[in-house]
């Protein structure tokens, strides 16, 4: 493997591991909720539900058992809202597990009626969403596209913007199985729209993956690759792995497009591995079959045989028509390329009957493209004729270019073997425009190469003449300059690759050298503030205010614990660095005799869970405040501390109404171990030397400082 590609490999195992990482600390902290709620009640009800939410695409089994007592609990204390969710997980969870499709629409009908009692027309969404994708996927197209509409409708009704994005994409995605992508793309562009604008990051992935697919069936590459690209950064920022996977599946699709075939093998293989750990069974199916396309490709006929027999296989055995259609075109093309030409016809003519029952009306014209080559390559040209107009006609009526440019090709060999020279022109004509539409990023390259290439020849040509004209002592002379231009490009290229060797080599120690400081930091820090805590500690025992002191010293080991499980921690979530605060002002509130009083304030539109954040980053300035602000107060102090948003960036502010910074001492020149340690953190981790740190004065009306504050902005992740 060439060395770019493993960088790229290992950067990808991290993003995906740090994805794992936050989304199991999410369900490890639910876990832990579970265990310590015991009592039978609505909150129990929902930590099952939202447990088995999390789980049902991954252990199944056991999101049946807690969505089992979920649905008994909720019936025993007559929680309606809890019931019909446990009941439309359970569904969820029931798809997951059974391959026989049919056998989830009880479920989902049960589910449904629940909601309806309840008059909730978002879970009715929901439901019939899923009657959509169930029908979809036993391609009955028809009552499919009319459940999505259902769904969408409630969805509108019920002013839930994720809902009807979801329903959008999902009546999208049936418009282009059918062929209708100009249709399809308006409706993705519109989800899409929706997601940006309530920030839902995992919508708005799906939504990229969805816009790639309906470019890529265009033949429009370039912007498939574009939007599978962005979808899959989503997917990596947010640790959605289902989406990580099938953004991978596309790349190589298109790659395997572009015949840029190690390429597609590279990203058809992570995503294989991906969707076995997922057993998502469908996904599996058609990966192997891409990776079986590109066996073929290279020739190895034994290979790719065997991997289309495994596909068909998986395909049949979950009653998937489309995937058992797409196997057989696919086996087709095996047989043309081995020369088996009844055994070619006979696999096409398998797919093309299907495709046709479902109205795919893409890959109908695959097959009857493959068809006619057969037939042409039989010298049948009247059969040949009749399956490339069919093809011909579907490629159009959808603008498929590729195929476009694939049958005007065989048309315009057809009518040359029929005589029919000007026919057989304008045919070629066609195919070599669709050639440049489609492949103009490869023939732009290719013409590169053969202007380079003319010039070297003509170039080779001139010098051969001008030695020729010239006497030996010329020529001698010729040479001894080629092998001084010779010897002194290789030296120059010498050179070039030391430095870039030396180069590397420096960008590894420094991001080393970068590490090792941020552990040490980090090591220095906790000692300074439990050493700053205990002194608390031992001015009270001092000043003999024991009852004090053993609260101060019950809520410092809480905080001792909680400072200990951070240290180790490159990231933790907001809710955890929030408590860990509050912790810590109450037991600065012992200290100072109360002497002031603190509020914090999270806006409502964060999810504290779902942020991640490198720990302890703003303690320090906290500590700052209370000590130089707020110490020299006997009583009315306020402290104000405020986590919000602005855009997507999170900031944090503390604020206090103390005596502020004075003309000699501001707080950007203010120096302490646990703030200079801090300031470095957050410059490392925004990946900015200059990153600021805005402290000001409080001023009233007539300019006197009545307080001081400070406001960052904190790096994060997100995740869903």
């Amino acid at each position: 493997m060439p060395h770019f590609l493993k960088q790229t490999t290992l950067f990808l195992l991290l993003l995906l591991s740090l994805g794992a990482y936050a989304q199991k600390k999410v369900l490890d902290s639910l876990e832990t909720a579970l265990k310590s709620h015991t009592k039978s009640d609505t909150t129990r009800v929902n930590l099952l539900n939202n447990i088995a939410s999390r789980i049902f695409q991954t252990d199944a089994n056991r999101a049946l058992v807690l969505l089992k007592e979920s649905e008994s609990l909720s019936g025993q204390l007559n929680y309606a809202q809890g019931k019909a969710k446990s009941l439309f997980f359970t569904a969820n969870a029931i798809s997951e597990k059974n391959s026989d499709k049919l056998s989830w629409e009880p479920y989902y009908n049960e589910a449904l009626t629940a909601y309806e009692k309840l008059n909730d027309k978002a879970g009715m969404s929901a439901c019939y969403h899923n009657f959509g994708r169930l029908r979809f996927l036993i391609d009955d197209y028809e009552k499919a596209e009319s459940n999505y509409k259902m769904a969408i409708e409630l969805a509108e009704e019920a002013r839930n913007a994720k809902r009807l994005s979801i329903s959008l994409r999902g009546l999208g995605v049936l418009y282009s199985k059918l062929g209708q992508y100009e249709k399809a793309i308006d409706i993705y562009k519109k989800a899409v729209d929706l997601d940006e604008k309530s920030g839902n990051k995992t919508g708005i992935g799906n939504g990229m993956i969805n816009l790639g697919t309906a470019y890529k069936r265009q033949a429009k590459f370039t912007l498939a690759l574009e939007y599978f690209h962005k979808a899959l950064e989503i997917k990596q920022q947010i640790g959605d792995q289902p989406g990580i996977a099938s953004a991978l599946s596309s790349i190589g699709g298109v790659y395997s497009l572009l015949k840029r075939q190690s390429d597609a093998s590279e990203y058809f293989k992570k995503a294989l591995v991906m969707f076995e750990k997922l057993n998502d069974k469908s996904e599996i199916a058609s990966v192997r079959t891409n990776l079986s396309l590109i066996e073929l490709s290279n020739g190895n006929f034994t290979e790719a045989r065997q991997g289309f027999e495994a596909a068909l296989a998986i395909f049949q055995n979950i009653n998937q028509k489309s995937g058992v259609a797409d196997v057989w075109a696919n086996i087709g093309t095996l047989e043309m390329q081995t020369n088996n030409r009844d055994a070619a016809l006979k696999a096409f003519e398998k797919a093309a009957k299907i495709d046709k029952e479902l109205g795919a009306d893409r890959e109908l014209a695959y097959c009857y493209l493959k068809m006619g080559r057969v037939y042409f390559n039989g010298e049948d040209y009247e059969k040949a004729l009749f399956y490339a107009n069919e093809s011909d006609a579907l490629a159009t009526k959808h603008n498929i270019l590729d195929f476009r440019k694939d049958v005007s090709r065989l048309l315009s060999e057809i009518y040359y073997k029929q005589q029919q020279y000007k026919l057989a022109f304008e045919k070629q004509a066609v195919h070599d425009k669709l050639k440049d539409s489609v492949f103009s990023p490869q023939n732009i390259d290719k013409a590169a190469q053969i202007k380079y290439s003319y010039a070297y020849k003509s170039r080779e040509n001139t010098l051969k003449n001008a030695v020729k004209s010239k006497d030996g002592q010329l020529q001698a002379s010729q040479h001894q300059k080629l092998w001084w231009i010779l010897g002194f490009a290789s030296l120059a290229i010498l050179l070039g690759i030391g430095y870039a060797i030396y180069k590397v080599r420096k960008l590894k120690m420094e991001r080393k050298q970068i590490l090792t400081e941020q552990k040490l930091r980090r090591s220095q820090m906790n000692p300074h503030f439990i050493f700053n805590s205990l002194q608390n500690v031992r001015g009270l025992i001092h000043n003999n205010q024991k009852d004090e002191a053993v609260d101060y010293l019950n809520q410092f080991s809480r905080l001792t614990r909680q400072i200990l499980e951070s240290s180790d921690e490159n990231y933790t979530s907001l809710a955890e660095e929030i408590e860990l605060l509050e912790n810590y002002v109450s037991i600065q509130q012992l200290l100072y005799n109360r002497n002031f009083d603190f509020r914090l304030n999270v806006d409502d539109s964060i999810d504290t869970e779902s942020i991640f954040l490198a720990p302890m980053l703003t303690q320090p300035f906290i500590e700052n405040a209370i000590k130089h602000g707020l110490s020299g107060k006997k009583e009315g102090g306020i402290l104000h501390i405020d986590f919000h948003l602005k855009g997507d960036k999170l900031f944090f502010e503390v604020s206090d109404n103390g005596s502020g910074f004075d003309a000699t001492k501001t707080a950007q020149n203010h120096k302490s171990m646990a703030m200079d340690i801090t300031r470095r953190r957050l410059e490392h981790y925004s990946k900015n030397a200059s990153f600021a740190i805005k402290a000001d004065n409080i001023l009233d009306q007539y300019k006197n400082v009545i307080g001081a504050k400070v406001a960052f902005e904190i790096p994060y992740i997100y995740e869903n």
